[in-house]
C-alpha cells in the first residue's frame, strides 16, 4: 500500500500515520520529498480497510496495491525467471515440465496420453 501525505502534512501527522501502519503489522518505508511524503506499507494484511488510512489528519490519497506476486510477474522481470529443481530439471525457459502428484495420474498409460496431449 502506499499513501501520499498532503503537501505541508506535519511530522506528527506523518508519524501518526506510520504508527498505525505498523500497529497493523506493516513495515513503513518512508520517502520525503520536496512538497510530499510517501509512505509505502508493505506487508500482506487482509484484516484492515485501506479506507480507513484515507480519513487520517494529513493523508492526501491511499492506494492499495493488490497484484499479487508483484517480484515474480513479467512486468518486474520480463526477460523470464528459471529456476533450477536439479537432476537436470528446470522451469521456466523454452521447456515446458509437466508435475503431477500421486493422487493426479493414475496409470502409466494415463501419464503418456497426457503428454501426448501437451505435445
Amino acid at each position: 500500500m502506499v499513501i501520499v501525505m498532503q503537501e505541508g502534512a506535519t511530522e506528527a501527522q506523518i508519524q501518526h500515520v506510520m504508527d498505525r501502519l505498523i500497529a497493523h503489522g506493516f513495515n513503513v518505508h518512508r520517502s520525503t520529498g520536496e512538497s510530499h511524503t510517501v509512505l509505502g506499507a508493505v506487508g500482506v494484511h487482509r484484516d484492515f480497510d485501506h479506507r480507513d488510512f484515507e480519513l487520517l489528519d494529513g493523508v492526501r490519497e491511499v492506494m492499495r496495491i493488490t497484484q499479487p506476486f508483484k517480484l515474480a510477474s513479467r512486468e518486474f522481470r520480463p526477460e523470464g525467471t528459471i529456476v533450477d529443481l536439479g537432476r537436470g530439471v528446470k522451469i521456466g525457459g523454452p521447456e515446458v515440465v509437466v508435475a503431477a502428484g500421486p493422487c493426479s495420474v493414475e496409470s502409466r498409460e494415463q501419464i503418456f496420453c497426457v503428454a501426448e496431449h501437451v505435445a
